[in-house]
Parts: structure tokens; sequence; C-alpha cells
């Protein structure tokens, strides 16, 4: 008489031939059946050749993790949390797609002393853009980097964000009017004019095609953008008092014109 199987041994027989990669993931799939079958549609979505790769991770949490990973690969990046496999169950990824935003926070803007020197001096020129003004704490951060004498002629500039775009586009300093756009939430992109308060309190993006799509589109531009502002700043910090006033001396030319 053939041995008997344990009932456990059966049930591993059962999950194999049912191509479930585990105990877990079958219990997650029964609990949340909703959830699991809209994840695998995501996956099916986006990833249809990659579809027995990413649902035969042992659990759900890697599963999800794989699917991020590979979504990052090929369109725009999403949160830590999705990819290092911190979501607990499917639905935590698929009620929303879980970006990640770019926009300057009014603690972010009020932090100024940690960025770099660059930054600093950039936003020094352009007018504060909340009610209380820090220019003065912004001005003691900056003296770290260029005379007061530039400083001081800084100070008397101050550029609205209409006079940065319309004295700054066209030119090789035209990176600060599109620094001053993302200062101000008003660079027309998702993800530099959205901060993670404002993402918090409203409709987060869905997994609709166009959407995806749409998103890949605004974060290369983001990328783009942020390519411009960073090579500006790596221009300024290579000659830091020379280039800050080779800046000053355009924009009071061309103020004065």
């Amino acid at each position: 008489m053939p041995e008997r199987a344990s009932p456990l041994m059966a049930l591993a027989e059962k999950l194999l031939a049912r191509r479930v990669p585990s105990l877990s993931s079958l219990i997650a799939r029964i609990s949340d059946a909703e959830s699991y079958a809209e994840f695998v549609a995501l996956v099916r979505e986006f990833f249809p050749e990659r579809e027995q790769e990413i649902l035969h991770e042992p659990t759900p949490q890697l599963q999800m993790a794989r699917f991020a990973s590979r979504f990052e690969d090929r369109y725009f990046p999403l949160e830590e949390t999705a990819k290092w496999g911190e979501f607990e169950t499917y639905s935590d990824l698929t009620r929303r797609i879980p970006v990640i935003v770019l926009g300057f926070s009014y603690d972010d803007y009020h932090e100024i002393h940690d960025w770099r020197p660059g930054a600093q001096l950039m936003t020094y020129l352009i007018e504060s853009p909340w009610e209380d003004d820090i220019s003065v704490s912004l001005a003691e951060a900056c003296e770290d980097h260029v005379p007061a004498a530039l400083l001081e002629r800084a100070g008397q500039i101050r550029l609205s964000l209409g006079q940065a775009r319309e004295l700054l586009k066209g030119t090789k300093y035209e990176p600060l009017a599109l620094w001053a756009e993302r200062l101000y939430y008003d660079t027309g992109n998702f993800f530099l004019d959205t901060d993670w308060e404002m993402l918090w309190n409203s409709i987060p993006p869905g997994w609709d095609h166009d959407t995806v799509e749409e998103l890949t589109r605004q974060w290369q531009q983001a990328e783009l953008r942020e390519s411009k502002t960073g090579d500006f700043m790596e221009w300024l910090e290579a000659d830091l008092p020379g280039h800050f006033e080779e800046l000053l001396t355009f924009i009071e030319e061309r103020r004065g014109r």
C-alpha cells in the first residue's frame, strides 16, 4: 500500500500544481481576492512578458517590489516603500500610483541652510514665495560663499517670478528663471509643482494607461529641467564670487535698459 501523504505535503503539492509560490501568497489571494485580481491586471497591463517572473515571487511584498522595480525601469520612479517591499497588502499598490513628488514645501524652504551653495545664492535672488520672507537668514547663509558687497547688490534685485522670466528667457542665465518657477510651484509639471502635503490632500493619480504615459512624459520633462538648473548651480559653484557677480551684472544691466 502506498504511503499516505501528510496534510502539509498534500497542501504543498496542491500549491505547486496551481503555481502558487507560497502559503503567504495563497492567504493574501484568498483574504483580499479583489485587490489581488487588480494587481494581476496591472501586471498584465504593463508587463505581460514579466507576469510569471513577478507573480512567482514568494510573497505579496516581493511581488509588488519586483513590479515597482520593473515599472521604474520603464516609466518613472515610485515610492521607496514600494521598491523595498514594505507595502503590506496588494491594495496599498493598486489603489493609487505611489508617485514621488519633488515640490519644495514650506519646511523645505525654511531649511535652506542645508541646501548647496548654488541653490542658496539663486534663491536669494528671487522674491520669497512665502509670506514670511527669510531673506535675512538666507543672506547669512550666503555670506559663507560670496563677499558682503555682492550680497548687498543681490538684495537690491530680488526678482519676482515675472521679472525672472522676462529678463532671463533665452539667455545663458535662464536656469535662474526655471528655479524661480520651481520655488513658486509654477513649472506646469506635476512632479515639480506638487509637494507631499499637496499630494496627500488631493486625489492621487490612478493606474490607467493614459495617466502613466502622461506622467512618464512629465517625469522626463522634470529631469530635463532639473538637469539645467543643476548644471547652472555647478557653474556658479565653480567660481562662486566671480560667477555670481557676472550674473548680478547681467541682471542689473537688463533691468536698466
